[in-house]
């Protein structure tokens, strides 16, 4: 357990380098389907005006806002507990996203359709509004998304309750998946456009951040992974294999089986598991032995739901979460043996 728990401490170290705060994780939660943008005339509820006027905390009244109102906002992990105290609530949302904003000391984003709030204060969360998903495939702009995330949700949850919801595979490296979100709603938007907010929200500089995306899945990884040359524009992802088996179609769902039939909602976790606890799950999923050599069995698995991919895709994609490259898989018959490059 020491070695888990260096390897946990390590993650937890590198995410700070990312983002500054973090919090307990909360639900997700689904919002109807509408064809509302911020340029529509919106007005505000009754109910919530009188809390305005009374005062409440910066991510309860977007909590509210978005569960009342057909809008998409989301505010900088961190600036939740600002409160927001307003005398004279304007009854239209764009407005009243201008009140919020100057009594909570925040600034405003307004761009693809959605509101992005963080703190006026440090020039340097400015840079947060340059992070862009428009390279992104097409196809991540025809999956369109109404969803809410409570504060401080880890983004290994968020990314995937949108795979479980939405039949897509996001998945991030250790050093991004296990960073807290801000209050986030999300009213009928492209999933391009619901992980710009997402990410944007959990505090991510856009120089730290890199991906790979094909139609098949989105892997998030930060500069600090050490397989980044190997992972940019997915070169990782193609090297070729002979075996018929890494070729079979699989679901993966870590670390507990869980499916479309059995669920209508997928549970929220709290953090990664050691590989040895999880092995068994993935052996039961794919059909096939699992073989840990030394060295592998404290390794972090973070929560994971992949929907139908091939094997040596879902494999890659769980290896490639750990920052250290040494750490691979193999495959020897039928069993998947996880090694370190040298054993």
């Amino acid at each position: 357990m020491k070695q888990l728990k260096s390897l946990f401490l390590f993650t937890i170290f590198i995410g700070l380098i990312i983002s500054y705060f973090s919090c307990k994780s909360t639900s997700a939660r689904e919002k109807p389907i509408n064809n509302t943008t911020n340029d529509d005339v919106i007005t505000l509820n009754e109910s919530l005006s009188e809390i305005l006027k009374e005062s409440a905390l910066l991510n309860v009244v977007i909590r509210r806002l978005g569960t009342e109102q057909p809008i998409s906002i989301s505010i900088l992990n961190g600036s939740e507990t600002r409160w927001v105290k307003i005398e004279k609530p304007a009854k239209e949302i764009p407005e009243l996203i201008s009140q919020i904003a100057n009594v909570t000391n925040m600034s405003i984003q307004n761009s693809n359709n959605y509101f992005f709030l963080y703190p006026a204060e440090q020039t340097i969360y400015e840079n947060m509004t340059a992070l862009s998903m428009e390279g992104l495939p097409n196809k991540y702009d025809t999956i369109i998304v109404s969803a809410a995330f409570g504060t401080g949700t880890q983004l290994f949850n968020v990314f995937n309750s949108l795979n479980f919801t939405y039949g897509c595979n996001i998945v991030a490296d250790n050093s991004i998946a296990e960073l807290p979100s801000g209050e986030i709603v999300i009213s009928n938007l492209p999933l391009s456009v619901a992980l710009e907010m997402i990410l944007k929200s959990a505090r991510i500089v856009p120089q730290n951040l890199k991906y790979c995306a094909t139609d098949n899945f989105i892997f998030y990884y930060s500069i600090l992974n050490n397989r980044k040359n190997d992972l940019e524009n997915c070169k990782a992802f193609e090297n070729e294999t002979k075996n018929p088996l890494l070729e079979k179609e699989v679901l993966i769902s870590l670390p507990k089986p869980v499916t479309l039939n059995n669920r209508i909602s997928l549970p929220f976790y709290y953090g990664a598991e050691p590989l040895s606890k999880v092995v068994s799950v993935i052996a039961n999923q794919t059909s096939l032995s699992i073989e840990m050599m030394p060295g592998t069995e404290m390794l972090p698995v973070n929560p994971c739901y992949l929907n139908k991919l091939k094997l040596k895709t879902a494999l890659d994609l769980i290896t490639f979460q750990w920052l250290d490259k040494t750490y691979i898989y193999t495959i020897k018959d039928e069993t998947i043996v996880f090694m370190k490059s040298g054993q």
